[in-house]
């Protein structure tokens, strides 16, 4: 049982988290030896209720990646796909996006590779405006930005969305004066426009851009997204699934956001299993928008898992494969180098820490 949680099918992975991660694993081990495998929400649960700290990424990366080798197990014992798990899929295929799609390095550089994007398969694309800026309110970044955007467009034409991704970093003055004057080349929506850790801030920004607002990829708990659901406080959410404590919860967040009328946009920022898992929980979804996907990993996945993730027309079929599936190859991922994490040095011209 543990070997197949945690080395074979549970990624246990995430942004600059790996060595805590892998250590909460380890230290569970006991709570995973001797268990039956086919009750993925009670094993998960049970492990939940003997701690007395229920939130935090690193608890969540280590849950979610025993959540997600428990359904793979459970549905290839049981020779079907986790979807039939999980109630049967709302759709046959998932549209996802390029997560670096767009450069905004120069209005130049971000047509060619919002075009290079487009030839990849994808008709959505994202990037990272505001990036440029060097002090809180640098309008010159805003018109930089404005400038690429509007490059993309013209070159792309109308009918490809365009997603941008602010990292949470700039003052909600500056992101609120960034979407209006974007707003006339249609954005899909603005993610993390605001700092994490003030809904305030964020409903205030919601309810003044003329741009759709996303955000979530920073909370983890179920209590947290219920604080934004019942606010309505953004439109997109975007949970990330190797941090919010696996399918089982992405697929509840899901539930309470379609009350409040709410869609969802996954985070998704890992490898093949954690990609798997969340196309599964996108399927079983009702209020499925768009799912973040990267050109880049996609083109990788084949040299450690075998798999049937192929982006057509900005959508990726849903496996009929049992479990996640794939599977994965033990030997070629045991040759990968560990690549330890670099650091952002993420500051304004004067020295000061500008977000992140």
């Amino acid at each position: 049982m543990w070997g197949s949680t945690v080395g074979e099918r549970g990624p246990g992975t995430g942004e600059w988290l790996v060595p805590s991660v892998d250590a909460t694993l380890q230290a569970w081990r006991p709570l995973l030896i001797d268990q039956d495998p086919l009750q993925p929400e009670a094993l998960c649960e049970d492990i939940m209720n003997r701690l007395p700290w229920k939130g935090g990424s690193v608890f969540g990366t280590a849950i979610a990646a025993i959540n997600m080798a428990l359904y793979d197990i459970a549905g290839k014992a049981w020779g079907v796909p986790v979807t039939t798990i999980l109630g049967g899929k709302r759709r046959d295929k998932i549209r996802v996006y390029d997560n670096g799609g767009l450069s905004f390095n120069s209005p130049e550089e971000a047509s060619q590779t919002a075009e290079a994007a487009k030839a990849q398969g994808y008709n959505a694309v994202k990037g990272n405006p505001l990036e440029t800026r060097d002090w809180p309110m640098d309008h010159k970044a805003v018109e930089h930005s404005v400038a690429c955007v509007q490059a993309v467009r013209e070159v792309l034409g109308p009918h490809i969305d365009i997603l941008l991704d602010t990292h949470g970093s700039p003052t909600p003055e500056l992101s609120i004066e960034f979407a209006r004057q974007v707003a006339p080349y249609r954005p899909l929506f603005l993610e993390e426009p605001v700092k994490f850790g003030s809904v305030d801030a964020l409903m205030e920004l919601s309810r003044k851009s003329p741009v759709p607002i996303a955000t979530g990829e920073k909370l983890f708990t179920v209590r947290e997204f219920k604080e934004l659901i019942d606010c309505r406080a953004c439109a997109f959410l975007q949970p990330d699934l190797n941090h919010c404590f696996g399918i089982s919860t992405l697929v509840e967040i899901a539930k309470m956001a379609n009350h409040q009328q709410m869609l969802m946009a996954p985070h998704n920022a890992s490898g093949p299993l954690c990609t798997a898992a969340t196309l599964i929980a996108d399927g079983v979804m009702n209020n499925f928008l768009i799912q973040e996907s990267s050109s880049h990993y996609i083109n990788m996945f084949h040299k450690y898992v075998d798999h049937d993730m192929v982006v057509e027309e900005s959508h990726i079929r849903l496996s009929d494969r049992p479990g996640l599936g794939v599977e994965v190859k033990e030997a070629d991922v045991a040759k990968a180098p560990y690549e330890g994490m670099a650091y952002r040095q993420y500051r304004h011209a004067d020295g000061s820490w500008k977000g992140w």
